[in-house]
């Protein structure tokens, strides 16, 4: 087999932790959402692990990431709770971002954050046409360009640079990270909003939106840090929100399935129907610690 070169840190220390197979993704995503992904799986997947960035990510058998392209996000935004209107990780993020900073967002969605903001001097970059339609309709013009594209046009022209929920999509997070320090100016900020690997999502089996084609890199506190040494950066904050109300059942499930199940990532047998099929009335008893960490984390970095 090939060297496996990790998509973060750019090192070779990356090993297997568990194969996907491709029938497997195509029939889960089938399943839940009614999304076909055969075209964007060309082959079983790998789980990787860096040993040196703590990186989690997947690859093809060609040593690609495989992600989703604009008719599949298009499919996901008739899903009502795709883009959410208000997340706690704007609240916190907007601490960071004074009436007077020039703000980027990238992969903006329809832009819901922009109403978060005191400053007027926002701009937006999505590839979904579907989300920039949506975005209008609240009266914030977005770009449909990527961030190396617009780096290159407009570079050190922001104050803060952020971007939720979008690391862990793209299919080379070293120069989506790149291009958003080269738009950003020295001093400034650059916040990042991902699903914490440290949360209940590590658990969660058949957890089909963080695998290809929808996520392909899992983020541990580790890599976070670790993304502050790779490109020289400050790191200002980690911050991970609690458990939020849409996401409570979602614990509870998790937790009851793992008193009686291991949690591999897909699991399409028998017993574990059984086991969820009572959790129904099992996760009821389910509490949740003060300090579970939620969904979501963000950590702010500054720009020498």
């Amino acid at each position: 087999m090939n060297e496996r070169y990790c998509p973060l840190c750019g090192e070779n220390h990356c090993e297997i932790k568990t194969n996907i197979q491709k029938k497997d993704l195509v029939f889960l995503y089938e399943n839940a959402f009614g999304v076909n992904v055969d075209r964007l799986i060309d082959s079983d997947v790998d789980y990787m692990h860096c040993t040196s960035c703590d990186l989690r990510f997947f690859l093809n058998k060609k040593g690609q990431m495989p992600t989703g392209d604009n008719d599949f996000y298009n499919s996901l935004n008739q899903l009502p709770w795709y883009y959410m209107e208000e997340k706690n990780e704007y609240q916190y993020a907007k601490n960071f971002i004074k009436d007077s900073d020039k703000v980027l967002e990238v992969g903006c969605g329809k832009a819901a954050f922009a109403k978060f903001l005191c400053t007027k001097d926002y701009t937006g970059l999505e590839f979904s046409t579907q989300a920039k339609k949506l975005a209008l309709q609240n009266g914030v013009n977005i770009e449909n360009i990527s961030i190396q594209e617009y780096s290159s046009k407009y570079p050190e022209s922001f104050d803060v640079v952020c971007s939720f929920q979008v690391l862990e999509h793209v299919s080379n997070p070293r120069e989506f990270i790149k291009s958003k320090l080269k738009i950003l100016r020295g001093g400034g900020a650059m916040i990042i909003a991902v699903p914490s690997e440290e949360s209940f999502l590590k658990d969660c089996v058949n957890g089909i939106l963080n695998m290809p084609p929808h996520h392909t890199s899992r983020f541990s506190d580790k890599s976070l840090e670790n993304i502050a040494k790779i490109f020289d950066l400050k790191l200002r904050d980690i911050y991970h929100e609690n458990i939020q109300p849409e996401h409570i059942d979602m614990y509870k499930s998790i937790q009851w399935a793992k008193k009686f199940l291991p949690t591999p990532m897909i699991d399409k047998g028998v017993m574990r129907k059984f086991i969820n099929k009572f959790g129904l009335f099992g996760k009821r008893f389910i509490q949740i610690p003060p300090n579970a960490y939620g969904h979501s984390v963000v950590a702010v970095y500054e720009k020498p």
